[in-house]
């Protein structure tokens, strides 16, 4: 059973768009659930509507009685599904009509496969690509099914609008109550994504293109906005600090020898960044150029020294112009 979940909020001017490349899918998902946030617009009425319309029986529609924010709204969504895999799409992007029966394949195919990641594109307002580079995980011009390694999902956990994940990854979240740890988490996908890894294996296609639409009210864009733009250095600490308790939580979790010893790397990685941005020496820079792999971009050493060094205006400077 496949089951796709929307979080909306005020999407009434794409979200038509967007239903239709699921309603349209080469492999039908079982089951449709939107969970709406309290839209101000006409999300619900619209989405109602299409629902009718299109006489779309296994399609559920719940409206929240007060806004819960697009991290807790996405796990009610997810936890009233009973799909043995589960999408999640956001309200304004774009699928391709096969997406769902490519992963599918891979799932039947990968028993052990916990979660997959599909690859994208930008658009604009009318629909059109944006000439901006996307070189998602790394993995660059790559063909086929593409094995996320732990390192790829600890650098950077993905972007929820292109997973989908097995049931069991949810029953893992819910047996641990690991939903209700949201300062740690921050993100929806950044938990979905770790506990993927923890108990299996992820995968990424790089031939499935998302479409991921870009304007000025994009819920979760704005949110990363603000995460990007307040970076503070003591904000970067306070992250480094979640980061350190993030990964000592799947420690405890975790059965896998190695990936324990991976996740342990990760919170000292995270231990030594925090120590380096406080004290700014040279004896925990030398530890950190041990772990320069493990940074998720090339210039985060660079970052750290700037916010250790007392520079952080001027990052604040360059983030708001990125």
């Amino acid at each position: 059973m496949v089951s796709v979940v929307m979080a909306t909020y005020n999407g009434e001017k794409y979200i038509v768009k967007q239903l239709e490349t699921i309603r349209r899918q080469t492999r039908m998902p079982d089951e449709v659930i939107i969970c709406d946030d309290g839209s101000t617009d006409n999300t619900k009425e619209i989405v109602l509507d299409y629902i009718k319309q299109k006489a779309l029986e296994n399609w559920s529609f719940y409206s929240n009685s007060s806004n819960m924010g697009f991290y807790d709204n996405f796990f009610k969504a997810v936890f009233l599904a009973k799909g043995d895999t589960i999408y999640l799409s956001d309200q304004d992007d774009m699928w391709d009509t096969d997406k769902i029966n490519i992963f599918e394949k891979i799932y039947q195919k990968k028993s052990d496969c916990m979660m997959l990641q599909s690859n994208y594109i930008y658009i604009d307002k009318k629909d059109k690509p944006i000439e901006r580079k996307v070189d998602y995980h790394g993995k660059g011009n790559a063909s086929g099914y593409v094995p996320l390694s732990i390192h790829d999902i600890c650098k950077f956990a993905g972007s929820g609008f292109t997973m989908s994940f097995r049931k069991e990854v949810v029953d893992m979240i819910i047996e641990n109550a690991l939903q209700e740890n949201k300062d740690m988490f921050e993100f929806h996908d950044v938990l979905f994504g770790l506990m993927a890894v923890t108990i299996g294996k992820c995968g990424y296609v790089p031939e499935v293109i998302d479409r991921h639409r870009l304007h000025d009210k994009n819920v979760t864009q704005q949110a990363r906005a603000v995460y990007v733009s307040d970076r503070t250095r003591k904000a970067q600490i306070d992250i480094l600090e979640k980061r350190i308790q993030r990964f000592n939580l799947l420690i405890n979790l975790c059965n896998n020898t190695k990936k324990t010893k991976v996740f342990k790397e990760y919170s000292d990685f995270a231990a030594i960044r925090k120590n380096y941005i406080e004290r700014f020496n040279l004896k925990d820079f030398i530890k950190l150029m041990k772990y320069k792999d493990y940074y998720a971009s090339k210039l985060g050493l660079v970052t750290d020294t700037m916010y250790s060094a007392g520079m952080e205006k001027i990052l604040l400077y360059l983030y708001k112009k990125i």
